[in-house]
C-alpha cells in the first residue's frame, strides 16, 4: 500500500503547487495593473505639463494633430466631409435613377424577346375568315331546298264531274262513292 499512499501524496502536493501558482499569478496581475495605472497617470501629468509649457491646452491637441496630418483644421475637415457626403448622396441618387431606367428598359426588352421567342417556337395560326363558311352554308341550304322541291309529288288535275258517266237519276254507280259527294 505504500505505492498508493505515495501517489496520493504526490497528487496533493501537485494540487497545492498549482493552487499556489495560480494565486501568485493573480496577485502579480493585480500589482501589474496598479503599476500601469500609476505610470499612465504620471505620463498624463508630464504630457499636460509639457503642453502648458508650450502654451497649449489639452483640448486643442486633437485639432493640432489633425492640422499637422492633413494641413487643414478640424472645421475644414468637417466641411470637406459634409461636402463629400452630399456629393456621394447625389451620385448615389443619380445612379439609382439610371439603374431604375435601365431595369425598366431591360424588362420591356425581355418581355418583347419572350414574345418573339414564343412566336418562333409555337407560332399561332392566323385567324380564319368566317364568311366563306356562311356562303357554304347558304349554298347547302339552297341545294337542300332544290332537292326538297324536286321530290314533291306531282299534282294531277282535278277531274270534273262531266268526265264520269252518271246514271239517269244523277247518282254515280260507284259503290265506294259517298251519296253526298255530288251535292
Amino acid at each position: 500500500m505504500d505505492e498508493v499512499e505515495a501517489m496520493a501524496r504526490t497528487g496533493e502536493n501537485v494540487g497545492r503547487a498549482v493552487g499556489t501558482g495560480v494565486r501568485t499569478a493573480r496577485e502579480g496581475a493585480v500589482r501589474a495593473g496598479k503599476a500601469g495605472r500609476s505610470a499612465t497617470k504620471q505620463y498624463i501629468a508630464r504630457a499636460e505639463q509639457e503642453l502648458t509649457e508650450r502654451g497649449l491646452a489639452p483640448e486643442h491637441l486633437p485639432e493640432l494633430l489633425a492640422q499637422k496630418a492633413t494641413g487643414l483644421s478640424r472645421e475644414d475637415l468637417a466641411a470637406r466631409s459634409r461636402k463629400a457626403r452630399k456629393q456621394w448622396e447625389k451620385t448615389r441618387k443619380d445612379w439609382d435613377k439610371k439603374t431604375a431606367k435601365s431595369r425598366k428598359r431591360l424588362a420591356k426588352n425581355a418581355e418583347q424577346a419572350r414574345k418573339e421567342l414564343a412566336a418562333r417556337i409555337d407560332p399561332t395560326p392566323k385567324p380564319r375568315r368566317k364568311w366563306p363558311w356562311v356562303l357554304l352554308v347558304l349554298a347547302a341550304l339552297a341545294g337542300v331546298a332544290v332537292v326538297a322541291l324536286s321530290r314533291r309529288p306531282e299534282e294531277l288535275p282535278i277531274a270534273e264531274a262531266e268526265d264520269f258517266p252518271t246514271h239517269e237519276d244523277g247518282l254515280s254507280r260507284n259503290p265506294g262513292a259517298r251519296p253526298d259527294a255530288d251535292r
